[in-house]
């Protein structure tokens, strides 16, 4: 079947670089790409796209797909604008849902509260006498469970000291219930199980390939989730063969997605989806991100903290900036929120790269990027093995070691407005370069653009456009000068994410390469543009 779609503003080639012409789909293929000048080829289907744009469909690299399928099935704390109204909102759902196995919530930004904190275990308990309850922060690093989820998970026997400080502790050091990192994987993770054991297979199958659904109506054709649970692994292989969209995943430690992996030995065999084999490593948290900054930056931090709770008329965010482990060597400062020790980090890379694993590392931080740097040159990871994530905050010359080690970074520019104000609250800005597409490219770094998926944005336009305009939503630019231009920033969506993954895509809108399309309704940088066609292997299989 030839169908030729013509009208269109095709962003074609290698470059994507945006042309009026036309496009020749034969089969699952791309036939041809003309300019709108060019004598036009016959078909079996014309399709008309007059005035709409064609993109190389979008490959998000990092998308928690199975994680945001549950999302619909929780309550949403995205409204809450206290811990008044977070009792309330538990009180609520535990008394219209008395058979849920667990009450999670999530989306919940507890750095705008006044309290500047989660309920304790005590005031979910009061909420909700006997429930398993599970509020889930909006980064996924950091939440708060009830007594009975805390009793149930084996926590109440845990030792200070266990889970390298996962556990909120009050002054006698007794758990508050809150949990970060590797805790609160384990927290999630089980609760993810629960809710799966208590639906019927068909449930779970519904409920996973309408996430999939949703991926597709943005344009993505292939999505990649950065953790899958090795008990997850064959659910993912069915809804692989049950929905167009294109699937892949990284496994990692059956005890949550934040916890270290038990070895490539306990890894799922075979293909991850429509990708090899990935494992998913954690090197920093979210809030507990491994940074190095010069000393002069220390009264910035306090003082942009103090500014906040003086703005707020309130002393969260004093709290939590007290909380803060800070240290000082040299001329530097350190919050070492580091997971791992540099010779245990380079063991258990290059035991995975050994068996054929791409690896997946997180690192927030420019310590956390420097040690993932570090490690990859140690363990001998050849170039292009290796995604790391993220890569918030950097210096020019921790950028300097990601390029020398030969590994991707996978960037998520739609966190510029969450959470950019508050670098420029703390100053961090003045000192290190935020989410800089502009530092990694320059540096040599081969740059994908990714969401976070549902700690940001899943609409690929949206990200798009905030990598060219370092808008933060409320007037201001954060560093003007690390934008991407517009064709950089969709090869870096499209082909160089394919290409991190050994995926089909990696050679764009061009003669011979799968036929996965987004087709916008106008011009992708437009705001008010949406996505009204999706197209995988030649196939029409969303429309508007």
């Amino acid at each position: 079947m030839r169908r030729l779609l013509t009208g269109a503003t095709i962003w074609a080639g290698a470059g994507c670089v945006p042309r009026p012409g036309w496009l020749l789909v034969d089969g699952d293929r791309i036939s041809e790409v003309g300019d709108a000048g060019d004598s036009v080829p016959e078909a079996d289907e014309v399709v008309e796209a007059s005035g709409r744009h064609i993109l190389p469909g979008f490959v998000d690299v990092h998308s928690h797909l199975t994680v945001a399928a549950w999302m619909p099935r929780g309550g949403d704390g995205a409204a809450w604008r206290g811990l008044g109204d977070a009792v309330d909102g538990v009180r609520r759902v535990a008394s219209a849902a008395p058979d849920a196995p667990w009450l999670v919530f999530w989306n919940v930004s507890m750095h705008a509260w006044p309290e500047g904190r989660l309920p304790t275990a005590e005031e979910l308990d009061a909420a909700a006498p006997g429930r398993r309850v599970l509020i889930c922060g909006i980064d996924l690093h950091r939440g708060v469970i009830s007594r009975a989820a805390f009793e149930d998970l084996g926590l109440a026997a845990t030792r200070p000291g266990q889970l390298a400080g996962d556990l909120g502790r009050d002054l006698r050091g007794r758990p508050t219930g809150e949990l970060w990192e590797a805790a609160f994987g384990s927290a999630l993770c089980r609760a993810v199980a629960d809710m799966c054991a208590h639906l019927d297979d068909a449930g779970v199958e519904e409920a996973l390939h309408a996430e999939a659904g949703r991926h597709l109506a943005y344009g993505i054709t292939h999505a990649h989730d950065p953790y899958v649970s090795p008990s997850m692994h064959e659910r993912l292989l069915r809804l692989r063969s049950i929905t167009p969209l294109r699937l892949s995943w990284a496994t990692g430690s059956s005890s949550g997605m934040l916890t270290a992996p038990d070895g490539p030995a306990t890894a799922p065999t075979g293909m991850y989806g429509d990708a090899g084999r990935e494992v998913k490593i954690f090197l920093d948290g979210a809030d507990r991100c491994a940074l190095r900054l010069p000393v002069h930056a220390l009264p910035g931090l306090v003082g942009g903290t103090a500014r906040e709770a003086w703005r707020r008329r309130a002393a969260g965010p004093l709290r939590e900036g007290l909380r803060r482990r800070v240290t000082l060597r040299g001329t530097q400062i350190y919050l070492p929120y580091l997971r791992f020790g540099d010779g245990e980090l380079t063991v258990l890379l290059a035991a995975y790269a050994e068996e054929g694993f791409r690896l997946r590392l997180h690192a927030l931080g420019n310590l956390a990027a420097d040690q993932a740097a570090r490690a990859l040159a140690a363990a001998g990871v050849p170039a292009g093995a290796a995604t790391i994530d993220h890569l918030t905050a950097l210096d020019r010359r921790t950028a300097d070691l990601v390029a020398a080690s030969g590994a991707y970074a996978s960037f998520q520019p739609g966190f510029l407005p969450r959470f950019g104000p508050q670098f420029i609250t703390t100053g961090v800005d003045r000192h290190l370069v935020i989410l800089g597409g502009r530092l990694l490219t320059a540096s040599g770094v081969p740059l994908v653009l990714s969401s976070d998926h549902p700690c940001g944005p899943l609409d690929p336009l949206q990200n798009l456009r905030t990598a060219v305009s370092r808008d933060l939503g409320d007037g201001r630019i954060l560093q003007p000068e690390q934008s991407l231009t517009r064709s950089e920033a969709v090869r870096a969506a499209a082909l160089e994410a394919a290409r991190s993954l050994g995926a089909v895509g990696s050679g764009g809108l061009s003669p011979g390469q799968v036929a996965d399309l987004a087709i916008s309704g106008g011009d992708p940088f437009d705001e008010a543009t949406r996505i009204v066609e999706t197209w995988v292997a030649g196939e029409r299989v969303w429309r508007m």
